[in-house]
């Protein structure tokens, strides 16, 4: 078990490091967390050799200093010589050169996220359902923030959005913002607003919105405070439409709604919330199809060969409660397997050894491979969206929960399994 785990570490180092030489600071960031997690827990475990924790301790000790750097914002930024940090921020073009040749129609499964953007942002702009919302004297919901697990494709899910309103788009993420000098994040945010004004349809997302809008109250929060201050007063009025047919929409995300500063989510702000939630059947199956070359829409696919046992279908079940993410993870790591196998076998052999996936290597991938997605943390997010704490949530659900399985109904399985959790501890 050790030594699984210590693999899957492993894995997480490499991705780490692959993230910061590319660049993409947000995938980082997902994978410092996963890497400080599993270096604290096998630390702390007595059945741990000593030399396995000598190892966790000084390969994750540059990781959680750089994660700290990140939260508090003093990652360095890049400096061109000669050049004024004013006039740097100035010189960057948020907004893409292209609108996202995407639709809504590229986001597989999650209709209930599907009938959220619906009602929230293509029915009032729409002159079939407009009239509804005078009827009902609604406010339009064009400040949304979408909240849920971490590499659920939020940032996708904006794409498809833009691509199908025809709005530029610019995607603002942490290692953007956060910046080393004071006052260069509230002046870049200061110039994305003013960028944007320039279009008559666009869209700002803000990726990791926590990263600059914690509570005020937090210290977590005390560099980004003129931050939070310059987003908020760019907000006030930016999406009213002066025009017809304009288009101007906020979008943020987080994974982390619960420590979001009340400012933010007060009414004309991101009052209008909605759960990006793990990956639905469907959506996991679109996923696996895309990893193993198996979609028929993707032109040039390369269809990876498995048993027959191996099916999208039987994936897609075994993988629920997967963030998207993960689920791309453990495919490469699945299709590794039969890779690394036929090499060895052909670099010894004058005969090519034919190999495939086998079901086998499905289940050993994923046995071993650490969830980034815990039980704990899908119910963090029910108990934010009913206003509860997660000790009151639990305990008010419980009966709720026990009336629907006795009576069939169906419960996702992190319910189903803190159900089992509870009986075992009564039984003891």
């Amino acid at each position: 078990m050790a030594n699984t785990i210590m693999d899957s570490y492993k894995e997480f180092i490499s991705l780490y490091n692959q993230y910061r030489k590319d660049g993409n600071n947000a995938d980082a960031i997902r994978m410092a967390r996963k890497i400080d997690e599993i270096a604290r827990s096998q630390c702390a475990r007595e059945d741990v050799p000593k030399q396995f924790k000598e190892y966790y301790l000084s390969s994750s000790a540059p990781v959680k200093e750089w994660l700290a750097e990140v939260n508090i914002g003093s990652i360095p930024k890049k400096k061109t010589e000669g050049t004024e940090s004013e006039d740097k921020i100035k010189s960057t073009d948020w907004f893409g050169a292209d609108i996202p040749k995407l639709t809504m129609r590229d986001v597989a499964g999650l209709q209930d996220l599907r009938n959220e953007f619906l009602v929230n942002i293509f029915a009032p702009i729409s002159p079939k359902y407009s009239p509804i919302y005078h009827k009902y004297r609604k406010d339009v919901g064009l400040q949304i923030l979408m909240y849920g697990p971490p590499g659920c494709g939020k940032t996708h899910i904006v794409k498809c959005l833009a691509g199908s309103l025809g709005c530029k788009i610019a995607v603002v993420q942490i290692k953007d913002v956060m910046a080393n000098l004071v006052g260069d994040g509230a002046k870049i945010i200061a110039e994305i607003f003013e960028q944007a004004k320039k279009y008559d349809k666009c869209i700002i997302f803000f990726d990791e919105i926590d990263a600059i809008a914690a509570s005020r109250e937090d210290d977590e929060s005390r560099h980004t405070k003129e931050q939070l201050t310059t987003l908020l007063t760019n907000m006030d009025g930016f999406t009213s439409a002066t025009k017809p047919g304009q288009i101007r929409i906020i979008i943020a995300a987080t994974n982390r709604p619960w420590i979001l500063d009340s400012a933010v989510k007060r009414g004309g702000r991101f009052e209008t919330q909605i759960y990006v939630p793990l990956p639905d059947y469907e959506a996991r199956k679109k996923l696996i199809e895309l990893a193993l070359g198996k979609d028929p829409a993707v032109k040039g696919r390369v269809d990876v060969p498995c048993a027959d046992e191996v099916t999208v279908d039987w994936l897609a079940e075994k993988l629920d409660g997967f963030a998207g993410a993960d689920i791309k993870a453990v495919c490469k790591q699945i299709i590794n397997r039969p890779l690394r196998r036929e090499i060895e076998y052909n670099r010894d052999n004058d005969v090519r050894l034919d190999d495939c996936v086998k079901r086998e290597d499905c289940e050993e991938v994923i046995g071993r491979y650490i969830n980034a997605i815990t039980d704990e943390m899908l119910f963090q997010y029910d108990a934010y969206a009913a206003n509860m704490g997660l000790g009151e949530y639990l305990k008010l659900y419980e009966p709720k929960a026990r009336e629907m399985k006795e009576a069939g109904k169906p419960l996702t399985g992190y319910v189903l399994r803190w159900l089992d959790r509870l009986d075992t501890d009564k039984a003891e």
